[in-house]
């Protein structure tokens, strides 16, 4: 049985970006064992993505911050991973992921790395990416280097479990909420403000669609979220459903199952519902060339529309329109 070894101690959105690698290796090697080492607030991300058999937490802002940090997680895990690994693909090209790869024995290690460490690499330096742009497509040709054989371009695939489903449908049912067809999920925060979907558009979204006979749900986490949230509030006859902060991720997937839509900025949660199949619109309130390229969704492989220059209420429900229409 092959052993592979993924680290990407990064961040929610892009924990789901590396799923499409995961599914590859599978389709590739049926037998295999996948281990993810993943940043540790996102470790239900990891845990119930496709493919993962698993899955270690790596505190990177805790007792693994820094040299010492990932010294000490190299000591805690040194007998566990006492097989090795046939290979070790690091995301983003981490140079510590990269010494903890050849550290725990892997006889193989990608990474899209330039730098000094590139000598620990079996890549080449600059990877052939035939043209291709988007992350998860890039973080999938790590396993080229690998196989030497073209990997399948493959949706994120998240699984939520049967404990999140029940535990969302008791939620649901004390809010008197019962058909999907009338949940529409609204994410509107990220880690930037730019990326934010400014607050009177969303006080306007949440009116019309009330207006259609759709319930609205207030996505989000974090402090950024919930101010935006207690504003939102102030504005509106609270004709939505404000579930900021009041799911886990597992739970959050499973929600957005029961969900006819997301309308989302681009953010963890946009991933997440496209990782769960639920149409998707994906508003990118930045929207260079570049930033597109890289993290806009493949519209080939999932059911989503993306909206850029022109982002206005009136658009945002013509594309719900549409992407509902497909499903």
């Amino acid at each position: 049985m092959k052993r592979f070894l993924i680290i990407n101690t990064s961040f929610f959105g892009d924990t789901l970006l590396t799923n499409p690698l995961c599914r590859n290796i599978k389709i590739f090697y049926p037998h295999s064992h996948i281990t993810f080492i993943v940043n540790k607030p996102f470790t239900e991300v990891a845990k119930y993505c496709d493919g993962i058999d698993e899955v270690i937490p790596y505190d990177k802002k805790g007792i693994h911050h820094g040299l010492k940090g990932a010294w000490k997680f190299y000591k805690e895990y040194k007998n566990h991973f006492k097989l090795g690994f046939d290979a070790a693909f690091i995301i983003y090209g981490n140079e510590r992921g990269i010494v903890l790869a050849r550290l725990f024995g892997a006889k193989k290690v990608y990474a899209e790395n330039q730098g000094i460490i590139n000598f620990l690499l079996n890549n080449p330096k600059y990877i052939d990416y035939h043209n291709k742009t988007k992350v998860q497509t890039k973080n999938s040709i790590l396993l080229e280097q690998y196989t030497h054989k073209p990997i399948l371009e493959l949706p994120m695939k998240f699984i939520p479990p049967q404990s999140a489903y029940q535990n969302i449908n008791v939620l649901l049912k004390n809010l008197n909420l019962f058909s999907k067809n009338k949940l529409i999920a609204i994410c509107t925060t990220s880690k930037r403000k730019e990326k934010d979907m400014p607050i009177k558009d969303c006080q306007k979204l949440i009116e019309l669609l009330s207006y259609q006979g759709y319930v609205s749900i207030l996505l989000g986490a974090g402090k950024i979220a919930e101010n935006y949230q207690n504003k939102l509030s102030q504005i509106t006859n609270n004709n939505f459903i404000n579930l900021v902060n009041k799911t886990s991720i597992s739970e959050l997937g499973a929600l957005l199952c029961k969900c006819k839509a997301l309308v989302s900025v681009d953010t963890g949660t946009m991933h997440l519902g496209l990782a769960v199949n639920t149409p998707t619109v994906c508003l990118f309130y930045i929207h260079t060339k570049e930033h597109l390229d890289a993290w806009a969704p493949e519209k080939s492989i999932y059911n989503c529309d993306i909206l850029t220059e022109n982002i206005t209420v009136e658009n945002i429900l013509t594309s719900l329109n549409k992407i509902t229409e497909q499903n």
